[in-house]
């Protein structure tokens, strides 16, 4: 490759003081939400339980935790510092995605795939979020990275980095694992690489001594009858859809379909608008493309769509995009500037919709707003139990409280009254905090219950959090 220029190196420079600072802006302008506090639980726990999750059905992310754990003993546990590492991540996925348009393109389409990602709002979302989301998208790029240049060079260290970087995004995420097909497709497509086939499988075998951990606890959970993953089973049509809808728009959706209109023409162009670069756009296709049908066969099973599981597909549609540009650019430099303004424009406009509106469980508020009014002989009921461990991070007490009941079972809803009778006695009032209460009770029978033994005082409702005041008779 020829060296970059003075001018490509500040422009890339640039790029990254902005993306940082975007991602800076609103860092913790959401309240945090409950696969947050698990990732600050997860990593403060006993030693030996972060080391055991290595092992334990039903554990993903094992690996992010122990990481974070040493930051979170450093910088402490505000907001601020549990998402920065995120921001890190999210600002080194830039020089990678350059990397890659680079190598795979020209040092033109990996500036503008660069500026891309800095300004896209599912990747600035992911930035701000104490998960493993954006850490997953820069090491996808290193882990492809890694394994072209062995694929190029040989050598069995450079193998060994490829092993090293792929056991780290498997105990990051278990469904990095389908970086493997992706990686054989490209063996398939790349003729000088075939020569290189059995370096390949013996890297692989390699690969599946640490993985038998996760293993044998993902088939533990697969033969396990009463296992259920909690996802609804998706056709591979609406995967496609949803993946690049969330992609493209971010988390604050739109009514208007217009605005998938530049990025659409964009990746038309990119497939139909040039004879460049055509295996390498063949490659791009499939680490964007590949992925998600591998995931769709897996839901055969066991159903497990969600679209941040496959957020390390987005670099591979914005370098297509990116690719887009330099192909209307060599035709229409104006169309090209425009198509980008726009684009860039909405992806800003939809990054500040995303700090600007309240749209993670607000527990922040909830529990300032409890915390305010709550009196010595209140005491607080959550519903459902499992938010307690959120709200409680912004109102740690010390204060009485109680898990509701589980009430969508016949059985249960008929003990309900006599464990709230119990449970209540000796307490004047109930603060009930309410969050995806149909997990836990669909028919609200607690609501009914409290509102037959107290009056309803005070409420206030934040995004996607309830809370209730009742004065008991």
């Amino acid at each position: 490759m020829a060296r970059l220029t003075t001018r490509t190196r500040l422009l890339l420079i640039l790029l990254l003081l902005a993306a940082w600072a975007w991602r800076l802006y609103g860092l913790e302008a959401q309240s945090l939400w409950r696969d947050e506090v698990d990732s600050l639980r997860f990593a403060t726990r006993d030693f030996s339980l972060v080391l055991a999750a290595f092992t334990r059905p039903g554990e993903n992310g094992p690996l992010y935790y122990l990481l974070l754990r040493p930051w979170l003993a450093w910088m402490g546990q505000s907001e601020y510092a549990l998402r920065w590492t995120s921001v890190l991540a999210g600002v080194l996925a830039l020089p990678l995605i350059f990397a890659w348009g680079r190598r795979l393109f020209n040092p033109t389409v990996g500036l503008v795939a660069a500026l891309l990602l800095a300004v896209n709002p599912y990747h600035l979302w992911y930035s701000q979020e104490a998960r493993m989301y954006a850490v997953l998208v820069a090491l996808t790029m290193l882990v492809l990275w890694s394994f072209a240049q062995a694929m190029d060079r040989g050598k069995w260290w450079r193998w060994a980095i490829w092993l090293a970087l792929t056991t780290i995004g498997l105990y990051i995420h278990v469904l990095s694992v389908l970086l493997v097909p992706v990686q054989i497709i490209w063996l398939l497509l790349t003729p000088r690489w075939r020569r290189r086939w059995a370096s390949y499988l013996l890297a692989l075998a390699f690969l599946i001594l640490p993985y038998l951990p996760l293993v044998w606890w993902q088939w533990a959970l697969l033969t396990n009858a009463d296992f259920h993953t909690g996802h609804a089973f998706v056709s591979f049509r609406r995967m496609l859809l949803t993946l690049f809808v969330a992609q493209v728009e971010g988390i604050a959706t739109r009514p208007s379909a217009w605005i998938f209109a530049p990025i659409i023409f964009l990746l038309l162009a990119a497939l139909f608008y040039t004879r460049q670069w055509i295996k390498a756009r063949l490659l791009t296709l499939t680490w964007w493309l590949i992925p998600p049908a591998g995931l769709f066969l897996i839901s055969l099973f066991s159903p497990v769509f969600t679209d941040r599981y496959l957020i390390w597909t987005l670099p591979a549609m914005l370098l297509l995009a990116a690719v887009g540009v330099y192909a209307v650019a060599k035709r229409q430099r104006w169309l090209a500037v425009i198509l980008v303004a726009t684009l860039v424009g909405i992806q800003l406009w939809s990054g500040w919709r995303q700090a600007a509106e309240p749209i993670k469980s607000d527990f922040r508020s909830a529990a300032a707003y409890v915390n305010a009014q709550r009196q010595p002989d209140d005491v607080t009921l959550f519903l459902i139990p499992y938010i307690r461990h959120t709200y409680q991070y912004y109102d740690p007490g010390p204060y009485p409280w109680i898990d509701a009941p589980y009430a969508n079972r016949a059985a249960d809803a008929e003990h309900l009254p006599a464990r709230l009778d119990a449970e209540t006695e000796g307490y004047r009032g109930v603060w009930l905090v309410e969050s995806e209460a149909d997990f836990y009770d669909e028919q609200g029978f607690i609501r009914s219950w409290l509102a037959a033994h107290g009056t309803l005082d005070a409420e206030a409702h934040f995004a996607r959090v309830s809370v209730y005041h009742y004065a008991l008779e």
